[in-house]
């Protein structure tokens, strides 16, 4: 008798991804022709600039757009990568030996853990946080779980002496979820962190860093040669569909990432590579394209207006200079204020997606159309 299919036991224990069920339920309303407002996921309305297009276009024409990509990226691109790295935090790369693209931040997050984590290795993880780090960086490894408890008495900062021990440290300032920022001294000590245990990788996930609002934000590497950091276009431009971004950082770790993705994948898209260098080639120093600061003046608006209607609310915003998404608390139980949003047709995200730290609280993203925006705030003060 042929035994039944069973999956992998690494399964048995995941929950469901928690923006997967959130799609289904949108699915659903669209199904049954309801209307639906979205504020759930951080999916981009606009749209990336005309140049980054025109980028793509104009590679489809380039021979190397129709052969196998290089999985650590193409030199090219990596040197402009290094140049602006240069520009923008004041820190030289060697584009040879410290940066790798990645399909995306979500795979290049999950395999860097898959470089550095053996089954039984400690990973540190901020509770919330994107499920990707507890998740593929964690216990599809087969690795031991902490906890790095993120709270508003301590402004969402772990204490990173918690965080001793661990192979492999996921930190993302400013934050997804909450949208927090790093304070000069938190840096510090995520730089003492990493250069006292040489064990020890943090991954320092900067896929906002370019998402904010009157604030310039800084690079670890800035503080240490002894860390990992992680970019995506998919913030920068808007350009989530493109699946490109990069790591950079200490050599050694990087060389055990690109190894990793040898084995994994084939690279990322010759024109989705020329897309990345094309919107960091449109920066002047540090300063971002007038088509980024437009994007980025948008955002701030609609911010603005969800923030006004969540407070009339009387909920408890966590008020952050970064990202697009806005992090406040409705009780203890933030499910009943999502079901109710949800009759309606507003679609939120809970935060105990994110984490047991994340009950009570809930996350709004402000990357859908100003008419959604605005049906959104008729509901929310309507709830």
């Amino acid at each position: 008798m042929v035994a039944e299919f069973k999956a992998a036991y690494r399964l048995d224990d995941l929950p469901g991804y928690p923006f997967a069920e959130l799609e289904r339920k949108a699915a659903q309303f669209r199904a049954e022709e309801k209307a639906l407002y979205d504020l759930s996921i951080g999916d981009p309305d606009l749209e990336p600039a005309d140049f980054i297009k025109d980028a793509i276009r104009e590679s489809v024409n380039n021979p190397k757009s129709h052969y196998y990509p290089s999985s650590v990226g193409d030199l090219e691109v990596r040197k402009t990568i290094a140049k602006w790295y240069e520009n923008r935090f004041g820190v030289e790369i060697d584009p040879t030996e410290q940066v790798c693209l990645v399909i995306g931040g979500k795979e290049g997050l999950s395999q860097m853990a898959r470089a550095v984590v053996n089954p039984g290795d400690i990973v540190a993880v901020p509770d919330p946080a994107y499920p990707v780090y507890g998740r593929a960086g964690c216990q599809l490894l087969d690795a031991k779980l902490r906890t790095l408890k993120l709270n508003a008495e301590n402004g969402f900062l772990p204490n990173l002496e918690e965080a001793r021990g661990a192979k492999l440290v996921y930190l993302n300032y400013p934050n997804n979820p909450t949208g927090a920022v790093a304070s000069d001294e938190f840096m510090k000590s995520a730089a003492d962190l990493a250069d006292s245990d040489p064990s020890n990788t943090i991954v320092y996930d900067l896929a906002y860093s370019e998402m904010c609002f009157e604030y310039q934000v800084s690079s670890l590497l800035e503080l240490t040669p002894n860390v990992i950091e992680f970019h995506s276009l998919s913030k920068i431009a808007n350009a989530t569909g493109y699946r490109v971004g990069f790591a950079i950082g200490e050599p050694r770790r990087i060389s055990a990432l690109r190894r990793i993705k040898e084995e994994m994948d084939s690279g990322v898209p010759y024109p989705f590579q020329r897309a990345l260098q094309a919107t960091l080639e449109a920066y002047d120093g540090a300063t971002p394209p007038k088509e980024i600061l437009n994007s980025i003046r948008i955002y701030e608006r609609r911010r603005n207006k969800i923030i006004q209607a969540i407070e009339s609310y009387r909920a408890d915003v966590f008020r952050t200079p970064a990202t697009f998404y806005i992090w406040f608390k409705v009780g203890s139980d933030e499910m009943e204020f999502i079901n109710l949003a949800l009759d309606k047709g507003l679609l939120l995200t809970p935060g105990r997606g994110f984490g047991e730290e994340g009950r009570g609280w809930v996350r709004a993203s402000i990357t859908a159309s100003d008419e959604v925006v605005d049906h959104a705030i008729e509901i929310i003060r309507s709830l």
